[in-house]
This record gives C-alpha cells, sequence and structure tokens, in this order.
C-alpha cells in the first residue's frame, strides 16, 4: 500500500492508492488468474459468508416489493418502502465509514448481519400473526437502512485487507460476482417460496441465512480488521477529512459522480417491477422472481468480465460503454416489454443486468485501487450515498410511474443516463478516451 497522496493532488491520469500489478500483455482477458485469488483462506471465508448474506440481501428485496404491493397496490407505496431503507444510509453512512475506519471492521460486520438476520426474523412474525402493515414495513427499513449504513463501509475494506494489493482488483470484481450470483438464486427462491407458502417463509429463510452468514465469519481471524492505531479524532473531523480527500482527488470525484448518475436515473428501475410485471405484465411473484433472476445473470457475467479485465488499461473506456448500453437497455425495456410482453421484458432485463452491473463493477473496483488504505470506510460510506440515492429517487420515479406509466418512465430513464454520462465523459475526454497507467 503507498504513502497517502497530497489532498490537492490534481492528477487525474495517475491514480493513487494501490499499485496495480504489472503484467504481461495486461490488456488480455485473464478469468483464471483472477480466479486464483480465491485461494487465500481469509478472503475465501469472507467471499462465502458474503454469498450468503447476499441471498438473504435479494430474497428480502422481492419480499419487500411483494409485501408492500400487497399491502398498498401503489408503485408510490412501494417506492416509500425502498426509501425507508436508504433514507438512513444516506443519513448515517458518512458515520458509518468513519465508524469503519475506527473500529474492527470483522466485529462490526458481524454485529450488523446478526442484527439483520433478527430484523428479518421479526418481520417474518409480524406477517405470521397478520399484524404486519405499510408503517410497521417502513420502520423496519429504517432500522436495516441504519445497520447496513454500519455494515457495508466495514465488509468491503475487509475483503481488501484480506488480500495482497497486486490482486486487489479481482478481490473487488470477484466480491461483486458473489452480490450478483446470489441475483440468481435468491430472486427465483423467495418468488417461489412467496407463492407456494407465502411471503412470511421468505423471511424465515432470510434470518436463517444471516445466521450462517455470521457463523462463517468466526473463521475470519479477527486481526484482520483492527483498526488503524494511529491518532484518533472525533467521528465528524474525521468524515471531514474522507470528504476533504475524496473532493480533492479528481479520479475519485469523477468515478463518484459516475455512480450517482447510474443509481439515481438507471438502477431504480428494479423498484418500479413489482408493479410493472403484476400491473402491466399481467403476471404474479413467480414470474417478477424470475425476471429478477434472468438480471441476475447478465449481472453475474458482467462482473466476472471486470474479474477478466481486471488489469486492462481501458477500463474507464469500457465502463463509459456499459454505461450508454444501460441507457439502452432502459428504453429497450420499455418499448421491448410494451410490444413483445414478459419475453421482451427478458432480454431486456438481461441486457440491463451485463451493461449495469460491469458500470457499477468496474467503478467499485477503480474507487478502491484510487483509495489509500486509511481512507476505505469513508470512501466506501461514500460509495454508499450513491447507492442511496437509488431508494431516494423511489417515491418521486413511483409517483411519475403512476402517472405516466411504468414504460414510458423506463424510456425517459434510458435517455436520461445516455445524457448524462455523455456530457461526464465530454468533460473528461483525455481520462474516458484514453489508456490509463497500470
Amino acid at each position: 500500500m503507498t504513502s497517502t497522496p497530497a489532498v490537492g493532488s490534481e492528477e487525474l491520469e495517475e491514480p493513487t492508492g494501490v499499485t496495480p500489478t504489472r503484467r504481461p500483455d495486461s490488456n488480455k482477458p485473464a478469468l483464471r488468474q483472477a480466479l486464483g485469488v480465491l485461494r487465500i483462506r481469509h478472503y475465501r471465508n469472507l467471499w462465502l459468508s458474503s454469498f450468503v448474506s447476499f441471498t438473504g440481501m435479494q430474497m428480502q428485496q422481492i419480499a419487500r416489493g411483494v409485501l408492500a404491493w400487497d399491502l398498498t397496490q401503489s408503485h408510490a407505496a412501494v417506492g416509500s418502502v425502498f426509501l425507508s431503507f436508504g433514507l438512513p444510509m444516506l443519513l448515517f453512512s458518512l458515520v458509518g465509514g468513519a465508524t469503519a475506519d475506527r473500529l474492527n471492521k470483522r466485529s462490526l460486520t458481524m454485529m450488523t448481519q446478526g442484527a439483520t438476520g433478527v430484523l428479518a426474523l421479526v418481520t417474518a412474525l409480524l406477517v405470521v400473526s397478520d399484524v404486519i402493515t405499510i408503517e410497521l414495513l417502513l420502520l423496519v427499513g429504517v432500522v436495516q437502512g441504519s445497520f447496513f449504513s454500519f455494515g457495508m463501509p466495514a465488509r468491503s475494506p475487509l475483503m481488501a485487507l484480506s488480500v495482497p494489493a497486486d490482486d486487489l482488483t479481482s478481490a473487488m470484481a470477484l466480491s461483486n460476482a458473489a452480490m450478483n450470483a446470489t441475483r440468481l438464486g435468491g430472486p427465483a427462491i423467495a418468488g417461489g417460496l412467496i407463492a407456494l407458502q407465502g411471503v412470511e417463509t421468505a423471511y424465515f429463510v432470510q434470518a436463517a441465512l444471516y445466521v450462517i452468514s455470521v457463523v462463517i465469519l468466526l473463521r475470519v481471524p479477527h486481526g484482520l480488521g483492527a483498526p488503524n492505531n494511529s491518532e484518533r479524532r472525533s467521528v465528524f473531523r474525521e468524515i471531514g477529512a474522507g470528504v476533504g480527500y475524496a473532493v480533492h482527488h479528481k479520479i475519485l470525484r469523477l468515478l463518484l459522480l459516475m455512480g450517482f448518475i447510474s443509481a439515481m436515473f438507471a438502477m431504480p428501475y428494479v423498484i418500479l417491477l413489482p408493479g410493472f410485471v403484476e400491473e402491466d405484465l399481467g403476471l404474479g411473484s413467480s414470474a417478477f422472481g424470475i425476471l429478477s433472476s434472468v438480471t441476475g445473470v447478465g449481472a453475474l457475467v458482467g462482473s466476472l468480465v471486470v474479474a477478466a479485465f481486471s488489469n486492462h488499461n481501458r477500463k474507464p473506456l469500457i465502463q463509459f460503454g456499459c454505461g450508454i448500453a444501460g441507457g439502452l437497455g432502459l428504453i429497450l425495456l420499455g418499448v421491448g416489454s410494451d410490444r413483445f410482453g414478459y419475453a421482451g421484458a427478458l432480454v431486456a432485463v438481461l441486457f440491463l443486468g451485463l451493461t449495469l452491473t460491469t458500470f457499477q463493477t468496474l467503478n467499485m473496483t477503480m474507487v478502491m485501487a484510487a483509495t489509500d488504505e486509511q481512507y476505505y470506510g469513508r470512501i466506501n460510506s461514500m460509495m454508499m450515498l450513491t447507492f442511496s440515492s437509488m431508494p431516494v429517487m423511489a417515491i418521486p420515479l413511483g409517483l411519475v410511474a403512476d402517472e405516466i406509466g411504468v414504460v414510458n418512465l423506463f424510456v425517459l430513464q434510458g435517455l436520461v443516463v445516455m445524457a448524462a454520462l455523455g456530457v461526464v465523459a465530454a468533460m473528461n475526454v483525455k481520462y474516458t478516451f484514453g489508456p490509463q497507467a497500470g
């Protein structure tokens, strides 16, 4: 790990932080080489724990959306439930990032995952007892989002710390592959359980998965996530230092902006899918689960593509191309589903999963590669702020969908994404279209 650069550094073409491996033919795909990081025992345990917990998280996304729609029959209400999860992320992510840089990251990850499992169990019991309401679902979302704000800034740095610096990009890409692989089975399992046994069964299974994830984390040594023993400042001063570091680091500033564009205008399409499947396509929760799983197929492929190209020197160009293609995918989702129904939607979400996930995974891996270790938690918390903008957009987009229809909204989203990314690329031509060092 290199030393911390001056905060005022303005070299856009030269990332600071982890020095990438200089390998022959670095622009050629090397998936087998990237997969070699799984031979590292502590990383492998972290990867497996993430896989299990992300499966529960993907199931929860489906169960939360279906339950909210069943309770209200309103796109705006479904959006409000997702907002209840995202708003605490918006409010507490920076505090969570500073906390992750001050405390033991392994312990913090275990605590937040265990608490999330308890909340899943509580939700299941509320459904079984037939006392669940949209207000209670909103409350659970707020509490879960609060725990998530502290857990995620600890998890990703923990995985980065478990591997040598040369393997950082591969490690982060495979971490995203674990998350996206769960998008294959998680939604389908949730949809099937909901159709056969009710939504409460999906929540019971989620709770069990979080317990398993915590047990696996016990195999990771406590010292791996130990905090830096350097001079301690107040949490708010450390937040300020992290924000200053990001603001004056041109690559991080650009990548965070790219993350906001995706999270605000592209990814919120998934929030609209429960009502879209039932109202526009006339299908049920199983079809919704399959649709989400198909998205996961593309997402998994996208993550593996990033792993294979982990040493490629044109990652910004690949990211830009995938972002533009994601905008086209949103237009395809609107037009294709309107003309070809469920089949058109399946093709579109497969394409969206591939393009948008490649975009986001590249964004995350480049952020980590450009960040110094002492700022891992805080920069990850800023990435979470970009993710939190997705549920924050849920209510306004839900209201627009109720007015103009989901199909028209998908097309509008695609146009906005393409225009925004085009402007950013035009303002950063050398970075976007030129080769990068390393």
